[in-house]
Parts: C-alpha cells; sequence; structure tokens
C-alpha cells in the first residue's frame, strides 16, 4: 500500500517568500477561525470503527458535522486519553484556535495561518524546531478525504503508534496527498517548484504563508480537502495538535475556508 506522496518542506522562520508571488492584501480577505486539538494516538481505522461517532462517518459524514459547533470545538480530551500510551504526552492546553485564511492571486493559491502556539506541551524530541505549522492537501482519490481530512494518512501501523512499524510513515491507500509544512529552525529544506512561504511573529501570535501555483490537484473550480498540524514545543511524529477535515474552496467552490480570487 504505498501511496503517490509528494511532500513539500518549507523554509525556516527567517527566509521569506520570492517577490514573483504577489502577496494578497489579507486585510480583506475573511479569517474562518479552525480548532486544532491533541487528539492521542487515534488512527483513520479508529475513526471507522471504536470512535462513537463511527456509523456517522460511514454514512458519509464529515466529522465537523458532530465536532464542530456554535459554541466552538464539541472535544473532551478525557475521552481520547486512554488511547494515549504516553500518559504524560496530553497538554494542559489540549486545543487552540487557528485564524485560516485563503486567496488566489494571480495564478497562485495563498493559504495564511496566525495562532499563539501553547507552551505547556510537553517538550519533545526535535531539537532543531521549537515550532512547526502544515497544511496537508488531499486529491479526489483518497478515500473518505472529504469526510476525515489529513486523518486519512494517519494509520494505526505507521511509526509512533501504538505497536506501529518504524519504517511506516503517513501513507493512502489511494490517490495522493501534499504536505506543506514549515519550520521554525535554521536548517532550510528542499522546495519543489511552485511553492514558496513567508512567516513573522507580531507578539505571541505566530503567522505563516504558504503559497503554491494553481496546477495538478489545486485547480480553480475545485474543493480540496484539508488539515492543519501545528507541532508545539518541540513536538516530533504524532505528538502534534490536529484539526478535523475541511474543505478549501478554490475560485468559488464549495469550501468551509474560501480562496476566492483577487
Amino acid at each position: 500500500m504505498q501511496p503517490s506522496t509528494r511532500l513539500a518542506l518549507v523554509l525556516p522562520l527567517a527566509l521569506a517568500c520570492s517577490a514573483a508571488f504577489a502577496a494578497p492584501d489579507w486585510s480583506k480577505i475573511p479569517a474562518r477561525e479552525i480548532t486544532v486539538f491533541h487528539a492521542g494516538a487515534t488512527s483513520f481505522e479508529w475513526i471507522g470503527s471504536e470512535h462513537p461517532g463511527a456509523s456517522i462517518v460511514k454514512a458519509g459524514q464529515p466529522c465537523i458535522i458532530c465536532h464542530e459547533t456554535k459554541k466552538g470545538l464539541d472535544y473532551t480530551a478525557k475521552k481520547l486519553a486512554p488511547r494515549e500510551p504516553d500518559a504524560q504526552a496530553m497538554p494542559k492546553t489540549v486545543s487552540f484556535p487557528v485564524s485560516v485564511q485563503a486567496a488566489v492571486e494571480k495564478g497562485t493559491l495563498n493559504v495564511r495561518l496566525s495562532f499563539k502556539p501553547p507552551a505547556d506541551s510537553k517538550t519533545g524530541s526535535d531539537a532543531d524546531n521549537e515550532l512547526k505549522a502544515a497544511i496537508m492537501l488531499l486529491d479526489d482519490k483518497v478515500p473518505q478525504a472529504k469526510l476525515a481530512g489529513c486523518w486519512t494518512s494517519c494509520h494505526k501501523d505507521m511509526r509512533g503508534m501504538p505497536g506501529g512499524d518504524a519504517k511506516k510513515g503517513k501513507y493512502v491507500s489511494a490517490g495522493s496527498f501534499e504536505l506543506l509544512q514549515w519550520k521554525s529552525g535554521k536548517t532550510s529544506a528542499a522546495l519543489p517548484a511552485g511553492v514558496k512561504v513567508e512567516s513573522g511573529k507580531d507578539g505571541d501570535r505566530t503567522t505563516v504563508t504558504f503559497s503554491r501555483k494553481l496546477g495538478g490537484a489545486v485547480v480553480e473550480g475545485r474543493s480540496v480537502p484539508f488539515g492543519i498540524a501545528i507541532h508545539a514545543n518541540r513536538a516530533a511524529g504524532r505528538m502534534h495538535y490536529v484539526s478535523l477535515g475541511y474543505r478549501l474552496g478554490i475560485g468559488g467552490a464549495p469550501g468551509e475556508v474560501q480562496a476566492a480570487k483577487q
């Protein structure tokens, strides 16, 4: 079950987006607040089996139908704590909001994340990066991508999971996903053609903007399933905060986050 996977690991905090990518006027673009949370060792298989809402997922309803309410994310860490083999891994801050904006400017998709990372999570093993932020974009061939987003790549046998295989990373049974990840450390990572990033800080808030040329599975008129992950306090592997699955509506397509053409 080897996926077709394209990774985009992006530049550190000190480097900025190329001038070739025109920046949108973010003051004119509405923000959608998405809550990320610490999910314990919950796999894609668990979502459709032991999870109390498994029957709803099997019926084709997205996770946000039950978990996202007018009062915020319906999430209780106590229910997932038994699924976390590392009893000290559950942080005091179990969830926090991420402001998400998106726009298409001159053939480029721009997605902007703004958030205040929690400081009380357990210190992780990533010595090089205090903080990492990522979005994952999935194509139409990934099973249940529109329901669970990036959770479709988190399986029970991957490394870091209880009894997992140290050689297995994220994967999907069909289709592909594209991981755009920013790291706060000094070491640069290679970027594929057509992807840039810029980042900055305003007080205790961090802002990361991903810019990607339209093409492939990411084109105008398409709803792109996506998810967000934040690694805080040097977290590594699955010890991160994640979002539920959402859709990025490009050029007027349906989606919880709209990427309007500027």
